[in-house]
């Protein structure tokens, strides 16, 4: 592994990269509280594809935005195109886990000549919100933006504990879950805490609405891998399922396993994401 950092949306963004000699260049963007580590163990069933992870904005080893400011979900459109730019590419290949494949689908559907190929797992697109949901997101965001000033983050006297409570969280094996969880500790007296920066759990205080959304996801035009869990959230909500309609050019594996699907089968997952960008041809 390589390991450097990157200006991407503003922001000092800690960037690994595998296979740096791969043919097909892939960018691959991790879930909501992970890290750039999500996709470690996918890289040796994945020999062709080069791939670059980047730790999201207050995510992992990447810097937190300045004090003042919030964390804004659209804002992951600016980082990938900041990526294809660095990397002079004029159309991509996207990976995401969760919420990185949210915001994946949002840029493949608005900017649809950029993106060769998107493979999403366990995500079909961002949380929604009725009109009336949406004022009430926003009366809990400036509730918990409040609320942080009194909070302090969890320490652990030992990684073991931290381990295990990221493992039950995730409801996932500790053994699967440890690479991230190693880079998204930090050393403070005492023991460990989490480096990633607590306003990430404010809640984003706009969503798109569900009827926006189904438009924006039928405007994708890059063929469209899903890998999802028999076990993971899109299973357990219909309105997901039914996202699926949406998408012109999409092939679904299901696999026995929860959200973090790629931790539990990387062999599977990491040949079938191979298999895929192969067939699209490279990029």
């Amino acid at each position: 592994m390589i390991e450097y950092r990157l200006t991407l949306a503003g922001c000092d963004c800690a960037v690994a990269e595998w296979n740096p000699s791969g043919s097909i260049l892939v960018f691959a963007l991790h879930g909501w509280l992970d890290n750039l580590a999500s996709f470690e163990t996918l890289v040796e069933f994945m020999p062709d594809i080069r791939l670059v992870a980047v730790d999201f904005p207050g995510h992992g080893h990447s810097q937190h935005i300045p004090d003042g400011y919030a964390y804004h979900f659209i804002d992951g459109l600016y980082l990938i195109d900041d990526l294809a730019v660095h990397f002079n590419q004029s159309k991509i290949n996207i990976l995401g886990h969760s919420m990185g494949g949210a915001i994946s689908t949002l840029f493949a559907s608005s900017q649809i000549n950029k993106v060769s190929g998107l493979v999403l797992i366990e995500s079909v697109g961002p949380l929604t919100a009725t009109p009336k949901e949406t004022i009430d997101l926003m009366a809990k965001a400036v509730k918990q933006r409040a609320l942080l000033v009194d909070k302090r983050k969890p320490v652990y006297p030992d990684f073991e504990l931290a381990l295990l409570a990221r493992a039950e969280a995730s409801m996932i094996k500790k053994e699967l879950v440890m690479p991230i969880v190693e880079r998204a500790l930090t050393n403070v007296d005492g023991g460990y805490t989490w480096r990633a920066d607590p306003r990430l759990r404010v809640v984003s205080p706009v969503r798109m609405s569900e009827d926006q959304l189904k438009q924006t996801l039928s405007l994708i035009k890059a063929p469209v891998l899903l890998i999802e869990g028999d076990n993971g959230f899109i299973k357990q909500y219909s309105e997901l399922e039914m996202r699926k309609e949406h998408i012109s050019h999409l092939q679904v594996t299901v696999l026995e396993g929860g959200h973090h699907i790629h931790l539990e089968q990387p062999e599977t997952c990491g040949l079938k994401i191979q298999n895929f960008f192969n067939s699209i041809g490279q990029n």
